[in-house]
């Protein structure tokens, strides 16, 4: 049963990293996965079998919720685009309160705001003061278009891991997003080889660093993950007009916070 529910919540995180803005360790934090996910891929040769055990239905989940669910979420955010957002919203506030007791657990004090205070400003930096790519077009594989790809999925891999940071977003500013959304689409190996070793190396070695920082400085960096994680909702609100979608998407919102604060206790 543990598998199944962790399946569905890796369809989620699968989902959320599709979106432009909206990050799967977010949704890691929101499912109170994050400690265990971050600490099974960083030890992943010390206790392989244990680990893998645990990261395989997340692993399958997140592929189905890329692959299954990429047209449906398209089709939501083109003709639901308000209560598709305000769900997601919903579900970020609803983890807030589990993310703040972590990072109070010995008080609030200076360092501990500063954390959130910078984590939170980075953020609502990257929506405001940096604009998108208008993007590269990637189609064939050369040594200068292998970097790129690569060095890509490096930086958004690790954007990924860290909550609030959407990868999808981070490849948006890179001008790279819709090159590989592409090669996604029609399967064009050669171009995804790249991004695939470059989320690789990413994925560990970010995920090794946020291991450490969770065990030496815990509090520091729930503040900070708090920070990004609040900070995202300023990145995927998608603005409000009082009609039937308005009540719908608020509707939603209160649905989404009630299931995250549930999952998370």
């Amino acid at each position: 049963m543990k598998n199944l529910i962790n399946f569905f919540k890796g369809m989620i995180i699968g989902i959320a990293n599709i979106i432009p803005g909206l990050s799967g360790g977010t949704m890691a934090v929101v499912f109170d996965l994050y400690d265990d996910l971050i600490n099974a891929i960083s030890t992943l040769t010390k206790k392989f079998k244990e680990n893998m055990l645990f990261l395989i239905p997340i692993g399958l989940g997140a592929g189905v919720g890329v692959l299954g669910f990429s047209k449906l979420l398209e089709f939501l955010l083109q003709n639901y685009n308000i209560p598709t957002n305000f769900f997601f919203m919903g579900l970020i506030l609803g983890s807030a309160p589990l993310i703040y007791k972590k990072s109070t657990t010995k008080g609030i004090n200076p360092k501990v705001i500063i954390s959130f205070v910078i984590a939170l400003l980075i953020i609502v930096a990257m929506k405001v003061v940096i604009p998108p790519s208008s993007g590269l077009e990637l189609t064939r594989l050369t040594v200068t278009s292998f970097i790129i790809l690569f060095l890509s999925g490096v930086v958004a891999a690790g954007s990924m891991i860290i909550p609030g940071i959407s990868g999808s977003f981070v490849l948006l500013l890179l001008g790279v997003y819709y090159s590989i959304l592409g090669a996604v689409a029609d399967l064009n190996i050669p171009i995804l080889i790249p991004v695939a070793l470059g989320v690789l190396v990413g994925v560990l070695a970010t995920s090794k660093l946020i291991d450490i920082l969770l065990k030496k400085v815990p509090e520091i960096t729930y503040s900070a993950i708090l920070g990004f994680v609040l900070g995202s909702l300023v990145v995927i609100y998608p603005g409000f007009t009082f009609s039937i979608q308005g009540v719908i998407a608020v509707v939603v919102l209160i649905i989404g916070a009630a299931a995250s604060f549930i999952s998370s206790k």
